[in-house]
């Protein structure tokens, strides 16, 4: 069969009907895998999940939030795919399905709703080998939303630059294990966490600076600690935002009330929680709401933005001071 025939054929084909043609013949294989991105269909998938445990899934949902499984096992080796099985013979497993992934985003033009990643202890040579396959796919991947859950941070690393950072709103980092420390001054620098509008992480993170997380509208974290001046510096910066929609930072300790009330003030005693409440810039509206809670011997700051009249009475509302 001609090129150019195969060629038109491809075009006009779904993921599903390429993935058939693609197991008619070698010949048709070999031919759609050499094809350009540019000539292939959109898949117009919503979602991508690659799950790594004793076994490897491969999940992907369509528009139409119709869900595809691949599974690949290292104990029989081999591939189900909806049910049908297919025998690996001497493939490493991992390669098969790192393979499959590759063919899956070739066909991904539009942008994933959810890019999600589940790295557990198993194949730990998985995700430099996922990053080889990035590389060679020569393209970031398009998703408004990633989601990384892994047992350490050597895992997270190898995929996050190959995001496209221009379409990315929001990272979530999750960890396998709760003790895990996460250093976050490798991740700070990257385009992906610059862009990035909102961030969820329950790793312990260490070298952490307060100033990085100033540019999302929505963040959880979790650290050791944060000193009274942190928090004056995070108030400065914060006061002039317009987008901030919460922060939450988990912290083991914090023992600088003194030191917080010399610059703050005295607080507002709420229900278990100190409070204080800062006028925002250009607003006689809105008010910044910091909230002190402590919970089973550890602490959490809540930041939002609430409307005058949310403040309780008797409560101080400082002005709004330049920085």
């Amino acid at each position: 069969m001609p090129e150019l025939v195969m060629e038109n054929i491809i075009k006009f084909s779904d993921f599903k009907s390429v993935l058939t043609l693609r197991q008619v013949s070698k010949d048709f294989l070999n031919f759609i895998d050499s094809l350009n991105d540019s000539t292939l269909p959109d898949s117009e998938f919503s979602r991508i999940d690659m799950i790594v445990n004793e076994d490897i899934c491969l999940r992907y949902r369509d528009s139409n939030n119709i869900q595809n499984e691949f599974i690949y096992s290292q104990m029989d080796i081999l591939r189900s795919f909806n049910g049908k099985i297919t025998f690996l013979g001497s493939s490493s497993v991992i390669d098969v399905a790192i393979r499959d992934l590759e063919l899956v985003l070739k066909f991904q033009k539009s942008n994933l709703r959810l890019l999600h990643f589940h790295l557990g202890p198993s194949f730990e040579t998985f995700p430099v080998k996922l990053s080889n396959m990035f590389k060679k796919l020569n393209r970031k991947i398009k998703t408004e939303n990633l989601s990384m859950k892994a047992d350490s941070q050597s895992k997270i690393m190898p995929i996050l630059p190959f995001v496209e950072p221009r379409t990315l709103e929001r990272i979530d980092l999750l960890t396998l294990n709760d003790n895990m420390e996460i250093e976050i001054n490798e991740i700070v620098k990257t385009e992906q966490w610059k862009n990035a509008d909102k961030f969820n992480c329950d790793f312990n993170v260490s070298n952490f600076n307060i100033k990085d997380i100033c540019h999302f509208s929505e963040t959880l974290i979790q650290f050791l600690s944060v000193s009274a001046k942190e928090m004056d510096l995070l108030r400065k910066i914060l006061i002039d935002s317009s987008k901030l929609s919460g922060i939450w930072l988990r912290l083991k300790n914090f023992n600088e009330h003194r030191e917080l009330s010399n610059l703050w003030g005295p607080c507002f005693i709420g229900e278990n929680s100190r409070l204080w409440y800062f006028r925002m810039k250009n607003s006689e509206e809105e008010i910044m709401e910091f909230e002190l809670r402590r919970n089973s011997g550890n602490f959490t700051w809540r930041i939002k933005i609430i409307h005058i009249g949310g403040v309780p009475n008797g409560a101080a509302v400082h002005d709004y001071e330049e920085n």
